[in-house]
């Protein structure tokens, strides 16, 4: 506000200042070469100056009015950008409190206020994924908390529906337990997933596409539709696992264990594709 009747009393002032001059000043000196023509005539040579120099001055006021406008509502909008910004960050600064909170549903909460953050400011969003990863890397080192799986699910469904036109690098979750876990068509394609524990996990059509996943573990986890094409398989264990309709295109799959899997219909396993039903004669 302050800044806006400044800007106004510049305005007021300086087109005063104009106005005086041009009536003043400037009309005698541009009618200076009239004094020789008789009085009538000067007069009226002078009120045509005065007028034009009005007209011109009509318009530098205007055009400073303008230009006082245009500098408030810039200054006005950078007040706004910065307060929201900080009203962000203060939002941000709670929800990884809420993280560190020994309750489950303020952790659970707090993972689902940095997706929020980072949907309605875009400017967060690398830093909500990498405090997510961040989490998920804590629960990696075995750190205690109750109830792990709910916030270790939460955190990877938060990752999942991530804008990853964000991502500025690679995002890496660490080993982390995720066991026993349910993600329907949860997309962590392109992450680094090296030594995620998915055991007895419930994953329909969830997308590991170009995801680092060597030494993961998949033992009977449930994984029908699932997308690994281009995923990094290598030593990881599928033993016991449901992947009928898997996407294997393009993987690689060195070492990668499918004993007693359900592999019908899978695709991209050249060496495995016989799981289909038997023909009945």
């Amino acid at each position: 506000m302050t800044f806006l009747m400044i800007v106004l009393g510049v305005v007021v002032a300086g087109s005063a200042v104009a106005v005086g001059a041009l009536l003043g000043p400037v009309t005698r000196r541009m009618t200076a070469d009239v004094k020789t023509l008789a009085p009538d005539q000067r007069a009226e040579a002078v009120t045509a100056t005065r007028t034009m120099l009005m007209q011109v001055g009509s318009l530098v006021t205007v055009a400073l009015s303008l230009a006082g406008l245009v500098g408030t509502f810039y200054f006005s909008s950078q007040t706004v950008s910065l307060e929201t910004q900080k009203q962000f960050q203060a939002r941000y600064d709670k929800a990884l409190k809420d993280l560190r909170s020994s309750d489950s549903s303020a952790r659970v909460q707090g993972l689902y206020e940095l997706e929020d953050i980072a949907h309605e400011a875009p400017s967060f969003a690398w830093k909500v994924t990498l405090s997510i990863a961040a989490y998920l890397q804590d629960r990696a080192r075995g750190q205690a908390t109750p109830r792990p799986h709910l916030t270790v699910e939460a955190a990877l469904t938060v990752l999942g529906r991530r804008d990853r036109k964000s991502d500025r690098g690679p995002v890496s979750t660490g080993p982390v337990a995720a066991d026993g876990v349910t993600l329907r068509a949860t997309d962590l394609s392109g992450t680094d997933l090296r030594g995620i524990d998915f055991t007895d996990a419930t994953l329909p059509q969830a997308s590991f596409t170009n995801a680092d996943l060597r030494t993961a573990h998949f033992k009977n986890a449930v994984l029908p539709q699932a997308r690994f094409t281009g995923a990094d398989l290598r030593t990881a264990d599928f033993t016991g696992a449901d992947l009928r309709q898997a996407d294997f295109t393009g993987a690689q799959l060195d070492g990668t264990t499918f004993r007693k899997a359900h592999l019908e219909g899978a695709l991209g396993l050249p060496t495995l594709d016989r799981k289909t039903p038997p023909t009945r004669k």
